[in-house]
């Protein structure tokens, strides 16, 4: 009886101590401070922040947050991080010699990933911009001194961090780590690895292999393949999970595009026929799962099933929640989808 008590004691401490664990990182690392609210949009044109936001030109890595309430920018070996409301600037502090490698804004946020770079050994911080305040995450050995973050991906359910390295070799490395700040590297059916995605709701990513021009994901063994279809690209992720799938032409340009869940057979995922082909760095899937054609030249953009054009300032730079950003004469636009 008193070794079933004691044995029961350790248990119950065993799961309050990871319990703990849990909340901390839950509630206070990887907690959002926003509180989510419905509202109409009411207005389509175009708008600037609430104060004129000056992009220097030698500024490199220009991202805004999820909804463009922060615009951030490396220069002079400094990361910079802008309020579009306030203009209050902050300088993002680093540890001496190191360099950013990536940073990536997270999806739903006002928090970025930073990924530096010291003599071949790669640090993974979280930066609260809030309380401008950064917090380390995990080291990584890179496999060797040349390689680079190239991108980070962010799955909100399952709170796991997907990393994809440049290697010297013109190879490419994939590195995960979970929220309880485990870490491996991952398996891929080919070590030329193009664009990343991840789904929002499952541990997988979706990658596409740039030797085989073939699209996968992990945990599973074949491509997702389509009939009479040679060629693929991965266009984008929805938050629905659905994922988005080019056809690729000879002339390397998207005519078909198809979506549907990896739990489905891709003999049944939807089809759209785009009326003329385009470029795939010119496709663009926001997480509702609208998609939309960019025109750099008359600076539009076009949702691809309704025709309505949005038309933008100057330069464009990403989409975010609900809008366009864009650069016009030095100076952070953002504009409103139609």
């Amino acid at each position: 009886m008193k070794v079933f008590k004691t044995i029961t004691i350790w248990v119950m401490i065993s799961l309050i101590i990871q319990m703990a664990g849990l909340f901390y990182l839950n509630n206070f690392l990887l907690a959002s401070d926003n509180v989510v609210k419905s509202k109409k949009v009411v207005n389509s044109e175009n708008t600037k922040p609430d104060v004129e936001v000056k992009i220097p030109e030698d500024a490199k890595d220009i991202n805004v947050s999820y909804d463009a309430k922060y615009v951030a920018y490396y220069a002079n070996e400094k990361l910079y991080v802008i309020n579009n409301q306030t203009g209050k600037t902050d300088n993002v502090s680093f540890t001496d010699g190191a360099k950013v490698s990536f940073y990536k804004w997270l999806p739903d946020r006002d928090r970025m990933l930073i990924a530096e770079k010291n003599s071949g050994k790669l640090s993974l911080s979280y930066y609260d911009v809030k309380k401008d305040q950064k917090d380390s995450i995990s080291k990584i050995t890179m496999a060797d001194s040349e390689s680079e973050v190239v991108d980070i991906k962010i799955a909100p359910l399952p709170n796991v961090i997907y990393i994809k390295v440049a290697n010297s070799t013109n190879t490419n490395s994939i590195y995960w780590i979970n929220i309880m700040k485990d870490k491996k590297k991952i398996e891929t059916k080919s070590s030329n690895i193009g664009r990343i995605e991840v789904l929002p709701h499952a541990d997988k990513m979706v990658y596409e292999s740039a030797t085989y021009k073939k699209v996968y994901v992990t945990g599973m063994e074949n491509s997702l393949s389509f009939s009479g279809v040679d060629q693929t690209c991965l266009l984008g992720v929805d938050s629905e999970d659905q994922v988005y799938i080019g056809k690729v032409n000879s002339d390397g340009k998207v005519s078909q595009i198809y979506y549907g869940t990896v739990k489905q057979s891709t003999s049944n995922w939807q089809t759209i026929n785009l009326t003329s082909s385009v470029k795939k760095s010119d496709l663009f899937v926001a997480e509702n799962g609208k998609l939309y054609i960019n025109d750099n030249l008359k600076a539009t953009f076009t949702e691809v099933k309704t025709g309505k054009i949005t038309n933008y300032k100057g330069v464009f730079l990403e989409i975010y929640n609900n809008g366009i950003a864009s650069i016009n004469d030095g100076v952070l636009v953002k504009t409103v989808l139609n």
